[in-house]
């Protein structure tokens, strides 16, 4: 797979209406036509032809098919695929199509058919229903378009046009255009009049409102009554719309198709396309498809069914009743009325039978619990009659294959917890009475400027932490891709035929910050050893959990090209450093830029930061036990902060390995405080 394919298009569409096959293939065939190219074949399952740089694949099995155009547009190759699956036992089908590029071809747009055959049935992205056309909405509709921009369900944006008075018909006509070109992939609406709009904007608020032929778009979630952050629903006013024209609306367009292109699928259609293209390639049959959707029964809880025994073995005893007193009593209980219709038993019995509300030892006319022999009864059931069940329970905790994972989760929350005390109590050294008293003076002297600023200042974090959160996402999906490319290219390699969605089969380790990176190399990374470093690596998990899984995924790759480096080196099957190694052909490496082998002179010569950099390394490294690290590795190349791996090589030494001995913030320079 080439590296310049780029993502134009992706929609998720629903359809509880069977045969999806028929309308599908016709308004694909359609459209088809009208671009000038054959019609297809009905009658043949799988059918393959082009003209003049196209090439169009269709091909169906049973309940489940795929479509492929690939034409050549301008400068690249335009790749429109559409995959689907019909109805089955009570759930819905699926249509999922996607539009790629390979190299510029100048499109963007949803494709043509998507438009007629949203009109062919009632089509959601599984939860609001997605029109071919805007509706037109007066000031009766705006309930109905409040719930359906809540509804929790809701995967695309919802895609709201002003009333423009200056324009009579413009809003029409921006409405037409922007439906027709995110077809399938938001819905569009526009408002009548003046009156709906000003019903909305009561509703929504005065910061989430449209007005003057503005167009907003508003992504999922959406609640007018917690919404934070508005700017989430980008607006384009209408100014700008009337100056620029199609300009504008494409720069709408392009933000509406954006909020869905790298949406993580349903789970229903996630775990289906895996297997619709295994049916496809005849390497799964038909019904192997129900396995996957039919819902799995949950796991019982060992912990809940041990507590449930326990709780089924313990005995509660009865309250003791008062002592009865005659002078108080008003009346005999044959003498208390019933109600109509219940017998009367006039037959009591002495005494009740308390053989099965009072433990052993207990005498039937105690006033009191004896709560030394309830525990004794207590603790005779649990290792009695509950050993089997608690050593069970043992061993499924040893045994299990995610017991290593549960037990480095366990060591990444102590080294956590261990990180906030230090850090509280550093600050409680640091905070003085007389400190705090000037700090509140002076905050009492901002008066209504400090008020101000920490209103910009909240904005600006929330803006910030919005853009942590898009690039941690953008992050974690470009390694899950570099992985699927990687394993296609050598499956393609392998077979000279494509592969469409088999799962890669290697196990993937995703760290969730740096503690757990820090942990997993510890235990499986055999040339590779790490210091003393779990303080300064939880600060930066504590301090910036959005980022530090980006910062880990890097340092788990580092990591694992030092183990080989290491392993390669210790063996004579390499002779350079690791720069040179990561410059080579090798397979475990990281990007060359991320290295560097040395630091400045100053740094080296003034003893003020050189000493910040000598780490412990044992004595067979070298005879002080100690060693300047000056080699380093840039998980972030700039900004605040700007977390280092600092390690020396000794691959070619007496250990064979590589030691690290400080994973955290930058360590002290002449550009540091």
């Amino acid at each position: 797979m080439s590296p310049n394919i780029t993502r134009l298009y992706q929609a998720v569409l629903f359809d509880a209406t069977a045969p999806i096959s028929l309308r599908l293939r016709r308004t694909f065939g359609d459209w088809l036509v009208g671009q000038g190219h054959q019609a297809p074949d009905p009658g043949k399952p799988v059918q393959e032809y082009g003209e003049g740089g196209t090439r169009i694949r269709l091909e169906r099995r049973a309940d489940c098919g795929r479509y492929l155009v690939e034409e050549k547009r301008g400068g690249g190759v335009l790749r429109t695929r559409v995959t689907y699956h019909e109805p089955i036992s009570g759930l819905a089908g699926w249509v999922l199509v996607t539009v790629e590029e390979n190299g510029p071809t100048g499109a963007g747009h949803a494709p043509g058919f998507l438009p007629e055959y949203l009109r062919t049935a009632r089509i959601t992205d599984g939860a609001v229903h997605l029109t071919d056309a805007p509706d037109a909405l007066d000031e009766n509709d705006v309930p109905r378009l409040m719930h359906a921009l809540t509804e929790r369900g809701r995967r695309v944006p919802l895609v709201v046009v002003a009333h423009d008075q200056q324009d009579s018909g413009a809003a029409a006509s921006r409405a037409r255009h922007l439906a027709a070109a995110t077809a399938g992939a938001a819905v569009v609406v526009r408002f009548a009049d003046s009156h709906a709009e000003r019903r909305f904007n009561n509703a929504a608020g005065p910061d989430l409102g449209v007005f003057g032929g503005s167009v907003r778009t508003y992504v999922a979630p959406f609640d007018p009554r917690t919404e934070s952050y508005p700017f989430r629903h980008r607006l384009m006013s209408g100014s700008r719309l009337r100056s620029q024209g199609d300009q504008a609306l494409d720069l709408v367009t392009e933000g509406i198709i954006g909020a869905t292109l790298h949406q993580a699928l349903p789970d229903v259609v996630q775990r289906s396309y895996r297997m619709v293209s295994r049916i496809l390639a005849g390497n799964a049959q038909p019904g192997d498809i129900r396995a996957v959707l039919v819902p799995r029964p949950s796991a019982v809880d060992p912990k809940e069914e041990l507590r449930r025994k326990m709780m089924a073995l313990t005995v509660r005893p009865v309250p003791a009743a008062k002592p009865s007193d005659d002078s108080h009593r008003t009346s005999d209980p044959d003498d208390v009325p019933v109600p109509a219709g219940v017998p009367v038993s006039r037959e009591k019995s002495e005494e009740p039978d308390r053989s099965l509300s009072e433990p052993s030892g207990v005498s039937g006319g105690a006033a009191a619990l004896d709560v030394a022999t309830l525990a004794k009864s207590v603790a005779a059931a649990v290792t009695g009659d509950l050993r089997g069940e608690l050593v069970a329970a043992l061993e499924l905790a040893v045994k299990s294959s995610e017991s290593g994972h549960l037990l480095r989760q366990m060591r990444v929350l102590g080294a956590h917890v261990n990180g906030l005390r230090e850090v509280v109590l550093a600050r409680e050294r640091r905070t003085e009475p007389e400190g705090r008293s000037a700090v509140e003076a002076l905050l009492a002297t901002a008066g209504g400027e400090s008020d101000g600023l920490s209103a910009e200042i909240e904005l600006l974090r929330t803006e910030h932490g919005v853009l942590q959160s898009e690039y941690a996402e953008a992050m974690a999906k470009a390694r899950t891709l570099e992985r699927r490319v990687g394993w296609l290219e050598a499956k393609l390699a392998e077979s000279a035929q494509s592969v469409y969605g088999i799962a890669v089969e290697e196990p993937v380790f995703e760290p969730a910050g740096l503690m757990d990176a820090l942990y997993q190399a510890r235990e499986t990374l055999r040339h590779v050893e790490i210091g003393d470093t779990d303080a300064a690596a939880t600060k930066l998990d504590l301090a910036y959990p959005t980022l530090a899984p980006v910062w880990a995924a890097k340092a788990w790759d580092a990591f694992r090209a030092l183990d080989a480096f290491a392993e390669a080196r210790s063996a004579g099957k390499f002779t350079g450093g690791f720069l040179q190694w990561c410059m080579s052909a090798a397979v475990e490496t990281i990007p060359a830029g991320m290295v560097a082998m040395s630091e400045s002179r100053t740094v080296n010569t003034n003893g003020r930061y050189s000493t910040h950099r000598i780490f412990e390394v044992p004595r067979e490294v070298h005879p002080s036990g100690k060693v300047f690290m000056e080699a380093h590795i840039k998980l972030r190349k700039g900004g605040v902060p700007a977390p280092r791996v600092h390690f020396h090589d000794d691959s070619g030494g007496a250990t064979g390995k590589v030691w690290v001995g400080y994973v955290g913030d930058h360590l002290p320079n002449t550009l540091t405080n």
